[in-house]
């Protein structure tokens, strides 16, 4: 869950204590993801237990969370009716980006109760006729009409490219296939819209130019207008947000990797389509102090996968010092090395560098991950044992990375 949202979340969630709304409350959270996690963590440190994790994918129920239980949510409903609580008494809280779609699910089951969104990740989707919604998203799109207005004289490209998404790997691999995305259609140049400065550094390490970074209100106004307007001259490189396919779907049918994803769903390239290298590499000579070849940088955290507990890490640091490394957590704003590291502060553009320095990296499937994939070092990526989204397939099946060493972690998850 990235920075931004998390405070929002924390900032909701006080509001919500503040008013008394969780005080007495059953406490349930719809949807089991890197953001419930947070959450439930969260709500534990203010004292606040969880009863249980609610979601709809078969796969997921009757595992848990840290002892927390997934279940299907009508199954709240039957334990409300056994034990005669009154719905007054119930709390179900939401983090995902699927919150209309959820609440119209409990609505529709008969729920009643409070139910709350913590997090608005999709500002556009309001389904509602009224006019005064209507009014609203006239004025989005128009207020988006003119940001892309902005963004055409500015770089005065033949096409655009927008990753609609701050994720680095998916900007990532968007940067690796657009170059033949452009070969095939015979487009001579074009712009790259981002969402953030970090997803702009991206693109740069490919090569483009051309970068426009964008806030993520800004950015959906701009998708919204795309959408409307049907522009011609642009492409919403993405697989699933903002909606603007039926990609995702094809995971109901069978397994298509993360990759491949992008290469065939979003690019429509062939299979065997050879994405392109990060040609922009800054170097770190003189920036950093470790060993050379004898230490290791720890990457503990993700946006779109479950995290892992720190039990695991610091076994792993332990394991590392009593073999006379050095270890180091690499960190970004006002993340936190982990105890008993240092902290790694570089730009994205000298990761690899950093990493193949070090010798070894050891990180959570994250988008950095994606970044130092082409690094000439050990690489060991740890995998939660869960599924991805709400499909039957697991997260590591789905960002499985070619010639890592990809590791499943099944503590604090599992039956029962």
């Amino acid at each position: 869950m990235d920075q931004l949202h998390y405070k929002e979340m924390k900032q909701n969630l006080e509001a919500l204590i503040a008013a008394g709304t969780v005080s007495d409350k059953t406490i349930y959270i719809f949807g089991h993801c890197n953001a419930t996690e947070e959450l439930v963590d969260l709500l534990a440190v203010k004292g606040y237990p969880v009863s249980a994790i609610l979601d709809n994918n078969p796969e997921k129920q009757g595992n848990h969370y840290k002892g927390i239980p997934i279940i299907a949510p009508r199954e709240i409903l039957k334990t409300h009716k056994s034990n005669k609580n009154k719905e007054e008494s119930m709390l179900i809280c939401i983090v995902s980006r699927a919150y209309e779609a959820m609440a119209r699910q409990l609505r529709q089951m008969g729920y009643s109760g409070c139910l709350e969104k913590l997090v608005d990740y999709n500002t556009f989707a309001e389904y509602s006729l009224s006019s005064e919604t209507i009014g609203c998203k006239r004025e989005r799109v128009m207020r988006g009409i003119r940001i892309f207005e902005g963004i055409r004289q500015s770089m005065n490209k033949e096409f655009y490219v927008i990753c609609p998404f701050s994720a680095l790997g998916d900007v990532y691999y968007a940067m690796a296939y657009l170059p033949g995305y452009l070969k095939k259609n015979r487009i001579r140049n074009c712009g790259v819209v981002t969402v953030g400065t970090a997803c702009s550094d991206i693109a740069a390490m490919f090569g483009f130019t051309s970068r426009k970074a964008l806030s993520q209100k800004d950015m959906d106004e701009l998708v919204q207008a795309v959408l409307f307007t049907r522009a011609k001259d642009v492409l919403i490189a993405h697989h699933d947000r903002p909606y603007t396919n039926l990609l995702m779907r094809a995971l109901y049918v069978k397994l298509v990797p993360f990759e491949l994803m992008y290469r065939c769903g979003v690019f429509g390239l062939e299979k065997d389509c050879v994405p392109a290298k990060p040609t922009k590499r800054q170097g770190i000579s003189g920036q950093i102090s470790m060993e050379r070849g004898k230490s290791v940088v720890l990457s503990p955290y993700a946006k779109s996968v479950a995290g892992i507990g720190n039990p695991i890490w610091q076994r792993i640091i332990s394991y590392y010092k009593q073999k006379g490394y050095q270890v180091y957590t690499n960190v970004a704003g006002e993340e936190n090395a982990l105890p008993g590291t240092c902290a790694l502060r570089v730009s994205l553009g000298q990761l690899q560098g950093a990493v193949e320095w070090a010798g070894t990296f050891i990180g959570i499937r994250s988008g950095l991950c994606d970044v130092i994939k082409e690094a000439k070092c050990r690489k060991i990526v740890l995998f939660p044992d869960c599924y991805y989204s709400d499909t039957r397939w697991k997260v590591a099946e789905f960002f499985y990375l070619e010639g890592w060493e990809n590791i499943v972690v099944e503590e604090q998850y599992g039956k029962g």
